[in-house]
């Protein structure tokens, strides 16, 4: 092996090491941004939580405690208390494991009139969970007279 041959075959190991250091680099930059993205985003959430009066709701709450059961994605289902209800979600009580964003079944009376339907969980806490609803027109201008009949 020659001079030229043995600086060439040292330059191409050296150029290997290198663009393997550069994925490794990319791989490391992609982690890091999904991880910036999710601490923005918690960010985010814990700004609206600390802002009396900005906490994005849009429909009224009323105060009130009624029998909740409740299933998670899983299949896990447990009985609970809903308080805090509005037209958009509720504050509810149970013993169910879930995480933000996980979609559950929620069944319960209100006035006499059952409900069904899906909802998100917004926030986890100690004492239960938030949940948005998924529901359709039909079943928010139900849900709408039972709540306003128990704002009353």
């Amino acid at each position: 092996m020659t001079v030229l041959e043995a600086e060439n075959h040292t330059l191409r190991q050296r150029l290997r090491a290198l663009e393997l250091e550069l994925r490794q680099c990319r791989e490391t930059q992609a982690r890091l941004l999904a991880a910036n993205e999710q601490l923005q985003n918690r960010v985010k959430v814990l700004e609206r939580q600390l802002k009396p009066g900005a906490d994005g709701r849009i429909h009224e709450r009323v105060d009130v405690t009624f029998r909740v059961d409740g299933m998670n994605s899983r299949g896990d289902a447990a009985m609970g208390l809903a308080r805090n209800v509005s037209l958009g979600g509720a504050f509810i009580e149970m013993a169910l494991s879930l995480v933000p964003g996980e979609r559950m079944t929620i069944t319960f009376a209100l006035q006499g009139r059952p409900f069904k339907f899906q909802a998100e969980v917004i926030r986890v806490m100690q004492t239960g969970f938030g949940v948005r609803f998924s529901i359709d027109p039909q079943q928010q201008t139900t849900l709408r007279q039972a709540i306003s009949l128990l704002a009353a």
